[in-house]
């Protein structure tokens, strides 16, 4: 009797893993269609799942029907030729589905994740597909480089306005990297390596020695922002304390930053020299 009981229960088990396999079919189909690139054969797999009343969601379309998902694929191969589409188990719940995915590009980087869910007719057929996207991973490249960029151009904006018009050296200190080294030119009274924000106030204390300043030509601002990069040109008109004598220098200032915060700095002026001097000569 215990053998027979056992049969059922596995004919029974065996059945329930056939209908989730049933469900999945569909899917695997889906599946199949986004990753295939030929139009003609993509639209053949589509149709086997998908019907002039199915509709389809993400944050980049919104469309039903057969020839209208086939384009949405289409499209997106045209703006990512190279993507190769993975996705991760399903959870299957009565007539629902949903997954997992990431899209890679051809090095394996992530291009963007996401979830979707699936609502099938039980029929063989998928009648809905939503899309949700990780935004902060399908940024695109471009977008993502703008985004940093900004973050970056503020970072510096309120380094400078730190030093050079409020002369407030806490706010400047938080957004300065612990460890961070400042390069002045060793021709300056004032030159040399300083590392940590300690020594850079000492190098500013140091200076103020030497000169007072105000900003002629605000700041022009450039950026590389796939290697954390920010340079930017002004114009400093500056009073000698020894000889009470102006000049006008154009400088500019080179910025390594790492997750918000100011690594390096190297200031370069126009003529060094001719700074140094300036600064040294007396009445």
């Amino acid at each position: 009797m215990r053998k027979i009981y056992l049969l059922c229960f596995l004919f029974i088990l065996s059945g329930l893993s056939a209908q989730k396999k049933d469900k999945l079919y569909p899917i695997t189909i889906y599946e199949k269609a986004w990753q295939e690139k030929n139009n003609d054969a993509r639209l053949k797999l589509i149709k086997s799942i998908w019907l002039e009343d199915s509709t389809f969601e993400d944050p980049s379309a919104s469309i039903k029907g057969i020839a209208a998902f086939n384009n949405v694929i289409a499209e997106f191969y045209k703006k990512n030729p190279d993507a190769v589409l993975t996705s991760g188990a399903k959870v299957v719940k009565d007539n629902y589905v949903t997954w997992e995915w990431k899209v890679l590009d051809s090095k394996s980087n992530v291009i963007m994740t996401g979830r979707d869910f699936a609502r099938l007719n039980g029929k063989g057929q998928v009648s809905k597909i939503i899309g949700f996207w990780d935004k902060e991973v399908t940024m695109s490249e471009a977008d993502a480089l703008k985004k940093l960029e900004s973050e970056n151009f503020n970072v510096v904006a309120q380094y400078f306005e730190s030093v050079f018009k409020t002369k407030d050296f806490i706010k400047m200190s938080a957004v300065i990297e612990d460890g961070a080294i400042y390069n002045q030119a060793e021709g300056l009274p004032y030159g040399g390596t300083y590392t940590g924000f300690t020594e850079w106030t000492k190098m500013f204390t140091k200076s103020a020695e030497f000169f007072s300043l105000e900003v002629e030509k605000e700041p022009t601002y450039f950026s590389d922002a796939s290697k954390n990069e920010v340079i930017i040109y002004f114009t400093v008109k500056c009073t000698a304390k020894k000889s009470g004598k102006s000049l006008s220098m154009p400088i500019s200032e080179h910025f390594d930053l790492k997750n918000g915060k100011i690594t390096a700095i190297r200031p370069f002026y126009f003529d060094t020299k001719q700074f140094a001097e300036f600064l040294k000569s007396k009445k």
